[in-house]
């Protein structure tokens, strides 16, 4: 197994509040009867936040009916924006009787954190690395605006080549208001990315153990992007199509392999070619915390459809279902239960097929899990086919004031199956398909980080 060390990152997320401080003076929202009155909403603890940005987002408003419900609601959208790390609620009594003013207190956090980070080692890349940065309520206004890049340089014994990397820009607007229409959702995503698959016929390629740089290889390279639109269906709810846009420039270099020594290449078309897709999606979110759940779920569905008709040089169509359920265990232990499941039909370019190693925690062979879309193995298998299932046990080890102000334990297992097509078998890749981890998980005010032990055993298997 290819050298590889890795310190992996799970997106910054706001720590539900679980519990209601309410002054002596007051009463607790939810113990409110709903023939009350809202005379008018205040916003208790803003510093960098436009007010307006919040009272938007709220599923409340004057004038209507004190529904506890609603404000539960309210609170919980609020978390899951990532502007707050703590948000709480109490109505107290209005002007007149029958009237009450709900207050919302709100406790800002960092909104620039780090989403990704990666460090590792493998044959074919001595060294690699990158990071990734989202600000997620850009100068107060609502916006989110992401970065990452990653860098390996020249691949292993081959330092005139071109050097590997991949960037994404990304801005999003979760509540875009235009005139009268309904609230939209909007995004704007771009790509620019070169790398090299080697295409073996040994996924280790043991046959240029000593000399890589003879190793057939594909080298390719994208530019591009994706512009997205769509509406709330729901609070908790996301209904998106876009639209996407790619230069694909792809060069087949057999190096010294011998006809025995040619595996088949990823799926690319040779020379310049264009990807142009329809793209959508649906998601529900509606966990309770998005660092440690203990309730809710998260179901989205994606599809992508690319055809000649539209002026792509690909004909292919990708589907993928991810859902999570999870659930409270008493005395704070949680239990996430995952699945996952795609298809590719077509001549879908390697890219938008699956790697195996990407949904497990560790694989058995020389696949690693790609950085930022880039793999850095020897091994460049891709499937059409790919069904994940999984779970995870979540014990809380403390909480805190600190720069570590959370912290979990997570043990982990998951089953793999993938297949270059539908009728062809599981791919080798996912021959033990079976991976677990043990992994320390700590919420800080720049990011939620993953320490992993299964990094490790991919080291060693």
């Amino acid at each position: 197994m290819p050298a590889a060390l890795s310190l992996a990152l799970l997106v910054a997320l706001p720590g539900a509040a679980r519990s209601q401080d309410a002054a002596s003076s007051a009463v607790p929202a939810t113990e409110a009867a709903p023939r009350y009155l809202i005379e008018r909403i205040e916003l208790e603890g803003l510093e960098e936040t436009r007010p307006s940005e919040v009272r938007r987002r709220l599923l409340v408003a004057p004038g209507e009916l004190l529904d506890d419900q609603r404000v539960l609601l309210s609170r919980l959208r609020l978390l899951q924006l990532g502007w707050f790390s703590r948000v709480e609620s109490r109505v107290e009594r209005g002007s007149v009787r029958g009237q009450v003013v709900l207050v919302f207190q709100l406790v800002e956090r960092n909104t620039l954190v780090v989403s990704d980070l990666f460090l590792g080692s493998t044959r074919a890349q001595p060294l690699y690395g990158g990071i990734g940065l989202t600000q997620q309520n850009f100068l107060g206004r609502g916006l989110g605006l992401s970065g990452a890049a990653v860098y390996g340089g020249a691949p292993a014994e081959l330092p005139g080549a071109p050097h590997r990397f991949s960037l994404r820009a990304s801005v999003y607007d979760s509540d875009l208001q235009l005139g009268k229409l309904p609230t939209l959702v909007a995004g704007v995503t771009g790509l620019w990315l070169r790398g090299d698959e080697l295409t073996c016929a040994d996924p280790k390629c043991d046959p240029f153990r000593d000399h890589l740089e003879a190793a057939p290889r594909l080298r390719y390279e994208r530019l591009g992007g994706e512009a997205t639109l769509g509406i709330r269906p729901g609070p908790f709810e996301r209904l998106l199509g876009g639209l996407r846009l790619e230069r694909v420039d792809g060069a087949f270099l057999p190096g010294a392999a011998t006809a025995g020594q040619l595996g088949p290449a990823p799926a690319l078309r040779l020379g310049g070619s264009a990807l142009v897709a329809f793209t959508g999606s649906y998601e529900r979110d509606t966990r309770d915390d998005l660092f440690f759940p203990v309730g809710g779920s998260r179901f989205s569905a994606q599809l992508t459809f690319s055809s000649p008709a539209i002026g792509s040089d690909y004909e292919y169509s990708r589907w993928l279902l991810q859902a999570e359920k999870d659930l409270s265990l008493g005395r704070g232990h949680g239990l996430r239960l995952l699945a996952a499941a795609g298809a590719t039909q077509g001549d879908a370019p390697f890219f938008e097929r699956f790697y195996a190693a990407d949904w497990a925690y560790f694989s058995v062979g020389p696949a690693l899990g790609r950085a930022l879309e880039l793999n850095f193995s020897t091994d460049s298998r891709y499937d059409a086919l790919l069904v994940m299932g999984g779970a995870e046990y979540a014990i809380p080890l403390w909480r805190s004031e600190g720069f570590f102000q959370r912290g979990y334990l997570a043990l982990g297992a998951r089953a793999v199956y993938s297949a270059a097509t539908a009728r062809a078998g599981r791919s080798r890749l996912s021959s033990t398909p079976l991976s677990g981890d043990v992994a320390l998980r700590l919420d800080t005010p720049v990011g939620s980080f993953n320490v992993s032990v299964a990094y490790a055993l991919d080291d060693l298997l």
